[in-house]
C-alpha cells in the first residue's frame, strides 16, 4: 500500500511545486526564528547580524522600498542606499525581537503571496494573556535555492510599503541626497522617521 502512495505523492509534488516550496519556506522560518531568538537572549549582536544576512534579501528589499526611484539611481547610489537600508533593517528587526522575546510565536501556515510565499505567524504575549495577538507575516522567495525574506507584514502593514512611502515623501520634497543623509543619521539609532 505504501509503495502505491509514494508515486502519487511524488507526482503531486512535481505537478504543484509551489506547495512543497511553501512548506519549505515555513520550515525555514521556524528554524531561523528559533536561532534568532536564541541569539537575542544571549545578546550576540554580531552573530545576529550574520544570521539576518542569511534571512533577508536586502537587494529585493532595497529595490522594492525605493520603487520607481530605483531605476533613476546609478550603481553607486544603489549600493549606498542598500547598505544603509541593510543597517536600518537589521537594527529595527533586532529591536523588535528584543521587544517580543516574551511572546510565543505560532506558525499558521503559508499561502501564495505577491512575488513569493507568505508565511503566516501569530505572536502571543506569555506575560499578558489579555493582550491581543499580533499577526506577523513574512513574504519570502528563493534566491539561489535559499529562502529569503522580502517583506514583513505586521497587522496588515507592510515594512516595504512603509519605507517606500517615507522614502518617496523625502525624495519628492528634498531629493535623493537628502534621503541618504537622513538614513545615515538614523542608521546609528536604527529607525527612520
Amino acid at each position: 500500500m505504501r509503495r502505491s502512495i509514494l508515486p502519487l505523492i511524488l507526482a503531486f509534488s512535481l505537478a504543484f511545486p509551489g506547495l512543497a516550496s511553501a512548506a519549505e519556506a515555513e520550515s525555514f522560518m521556524k528554524g531561523k526564528h528559533g536561532e534568532l531568538t536564541s541569539l537575542v537572549k544571549q545578546n550576540k549582536d554580531k552573530k545576529l547580524d550574520l544570521l539576518f544576512d542569511e534571512v533577508f534579501d536586502y537587494g529585493a528589499l532595497a529595490k522594492a522600498s525605493l520603487g520607481e526611484e530605483w531605476d533613476a539611481r546609478n550603481p553607486q547610489e544603489r549600493a549606498e542606499f542598500q547598505g544603509l537600508l541593510t543597517t536600518l533593517v537589521r537594527s529595527a528587526y533586532r529591536r523588535n525581537l528584543k521587544k517580543t522575546i516574551n511572546y510565543e510565536v505560532v506558525f499558521k501556515g503559508e499561502e501564495p503571496g505577491k512575488g513569493g510565499v507568505l508565511v503566516r505567524t501569530e505572536a502571543r504575549s506569555r506575560t499578558n494573556t489579555r493582550e491581543e495577538p499580533v499577526a506577523v507575516d513574512y513574504l519570502m522567495h528563493q534566491v539561489d535555492g535559499k529562502w529569503r525574506i522580502v517583506d514583513i507584514v505586521t497587522e496588515g502593514t507592510s515594512l516595504v510599503g512603509n519605507y517606500r512611502s517615507q522614502f518617496r515623501r523625502v525624495i519628492k520634497k528634498h531629493g535623493f541626497a537628502e534621503l541618504l543623509k537622513r538614513m545615515k543619521n538614523k542608521a546609528g539609532q536604527g529607525a527612520i522617521e
